[in-house]
């Protein structure tokens, strides 16, 4: 069928304006930095799953928020495979090229310092632990930040 991509889930990390912009006009604009599983992620974890693959993207890009100095918020988002450019660097980090409009979010996951969580011990000190919230509670969200 002309003209029908398929979906790409891709965590993008977001700012608080990000989340503005979501809130008030129901997008975020621009060229996007996003974690997505690519063949490298694959290779990385030749024995993992679907699953494992997104978890990994996921952590990318909390990681990429901890790396900006910025508060750790990703939005999973579905996005047609014309709008993702991996010409870029290796891994899963890829831009999405905007709009991204809120129903393509799939959920927000936040970093558990902005919810007032204390970060369970992990096994993996790498593993930066997240809370979940659905797209729906985008005003929730807005309150932590």
């Amino acid at each position: 069928m002309a003209g029908i991509h398929p979906q790409i889930r891709c965590y993008i990390p977001l700012t608080a304006e990000h989340v503005r912009a979501l809130h008030e006009d129901g997008k975020v604009e621009g060229d996007l930095v996003a974690f997505v599983v690519t063949d490298s992620v694959r290779r990385s974890d030749p024995d993992g799953d679907v699953e494992a693959w997104e978890f990994a993207a996921l952590q990318d890009a909390a990681g990429y928020c901890l790396q900006e100095g910025q508060p750790v918020l990703v939005a999973a988002a579905d996005v047609g495979r014309d709008a993702i450019d991996d010409s870029g660097p290796t891994g899963s980090r890829v831009l999405v090229r905007g709009p991204v409009a809120l129903p393509r979010i799939a959920s927000l996951h936040l970093g558990d310092d902005l919810v007032g969580v204390t970060a369970q011990v992990s096994d993996d000190e790498s593993v930066v632990e997240l809370s979940w919230y659905d797209a729906t509670e985008l005003v929730d969200v807005r309150a932590l930040l």
